[in-house]
């Protein structure tokens, strides 16, 4: 058996697709692709296919990463690609598969932008909230309890930018228990400012390992 690790893109309505629906959507493009994936043993055998870092309902990304198993040692992972995106929608396009090089633990960061269709009216006040030495809000742990917390110092790097929108540039703990959901950030400035604007789109643009360099 084989390991492979698929990097791909997952954009404009394939960011309302959940992330149990994304793997029956996998599982049917890589049977339609006619790749030799490994199937579990047992009553119920399914296809090998794990996530790194499963993307949030709304969000579109830049950079997915699938590990599938094949059960066939020779064949030629450089041809998976055509493979699926000959199969894959018009929002899903594959751009590289190689056999991993790190474990899905070793990841540790994620970077984001989010585009506001304000025409930059949001921008002075974006920059003063995340220049604050404080940003308490409330997260859900996993045992469903709220628990507040401050995030600005999990914050590990921000930059916003204005031109025709306004766009902000994060990246945050994850993949562990202190991964930051870009979402507790955005309403907490909603919250916190009275902003309340509703339009904006969020793309991962890259995931990290605990280093903060590009997981491969």
């Amino acid at each position: 058996m084989k390991n492979v690790r698929i990097f791909y893109t997952k954009g404009s309505r394939m960011r309302f697709v959940s992330h149990l629906d994304m793997t029956r959507f996998m599982t049917r493009m890589l049977r339609k692709a006619k790749l030799p994936i490994w199937y579990t043993e047992g009553f119920h055998p399914h296809a090998y296919i794990t996530f790194a870092l499963p993307l949030s309902l709304g969000f579109e990304s830049d950079y997915e990463i699938m590990d599938i198993r094949l059960n066939d040692d020779d064949y030629p992972i450089q041809d998976i690609c055509d493979k699926l995106n000959a199969v894959f929608p018009e929002y899903v396009h594959a751009f590289c598969v190689a056999e991993p090089v790190q474990k899905v633990g070793k990841i540790g960061f994620a970077q984001f932008e989010i585009t506001f269709q304000d025409n930059g009216l949001l921008l002075e006040a974006l920059k003063e909230f995340l220049a604050r030495n404080e940003i308490k809000c409330l997260k859900k742990t996993k045992k469903g309890a709220m628990k507040e917390i401050d995030i600005a110092p999990k914050i590990v790097e921000s930059r916003v930018e204005g031109l025709e929108n306004t766009t902000l540039y994060l990246t945050l703990p994850a993949g562990g228990e202190d991964n930051v959901n870009p979402e507790l950030l955005l309403n907490a400035f909603f919250e916190q400012s009275g902003q309340n604007y509703y339009c904006y789109l969020v793309r991962r643009i890259g995931i990290l390992n605990t280093e903060k360099e590009i997981f491969k």
